[in-house]
């Protein structure tokens, strides 16, 4: 990790100092005690105080190089969940993609489980409950007991909201890394019947 501390050294001994603030500009003096001196010396405060934080930060990972690579590891990890994160409407793609995929195998030949998970999530899109809840990496798409569009005094009172203890029951699906695991999993082996496989054996 010499490479890493050497970099950082470079960068402090050599870019940091020599940065834009080392040379003072100073106003007329019929701009003194204006808005726009005001207005410049906090710029400059600012760009010192930024200044300052970088020169720390590189001296810290000079000295702690592989705290640093964690953390820029760490970060780069979130930005890039962050970035992949799928959204609702790339959960009802996701879910007319595989409908579609269903119907063009047969019947006899359907897996029941992967059948019947999408019949739920036809019903729960015709009935308006599909709900999202993003945050920010990952993504919950979850049930709600009625419409969006729903008068009901039940379906705007925040007391009759969902609770968070048992949050967790009304999930349908997690979308995280640019995938939706549970959709993912469910229809792995959509053209397979294990019912077919048990008559083979029976016979």
């Amino acid at each position: 990790m010499a490479w890493l501390g050497k970099i950082g050294r470079q960068v402090t001994q050599r870019y940091l100092p020599t940065g834009i603030m080392r040379y003072e500009f100073k106003f007329p003096e019929r701009y003194r005690d204006t808005f726009i001196e005001k207005w410049a010396n906090y710029w400059k405060n600012l760009c010192i105080d930024y200044k300052e934080v970088a020169v720390e930060t590189v001296e810290s990972a000079r000295q702690k190089p592989v705290k640093a690579l964690l953390i820029c590891s760490g970060l780069a990890f979130i930005a890039y969940c962050a970035h992949s994160n799928p959204d609702e409407q790339n959960f009802r793609d996701k879910f007319l993609f595989h409908t579609n995929e269903m119907i063009l195998v047969g019947e006899p030949i359907r897996n029941p489980q992967a059948v019947s998970h999408l019949k739920f999530l036809e019903t729960c899109y015709n009935k308006g409950v599909i709900r999202t809840l993003g945050l920010g990496i990952i993504n919950f798409m979850w049930i709600s007991d009625y419409d969006k569009s729903s008068g009901l005094y039940q379906a705007h009172c925040e007391y009759l909201e969902p609770k968070f203890l048992t949050f967790h029951k009304r999930i349908v699906d997690i979308g995280f890394l640019g995938q939706w695991w549970i959709l993912q999993r469910t229809m792995k082996d959509f053209d397979i019947n294990p019912s077919e496989f048990e008559n083979l054996q029976n016979t």
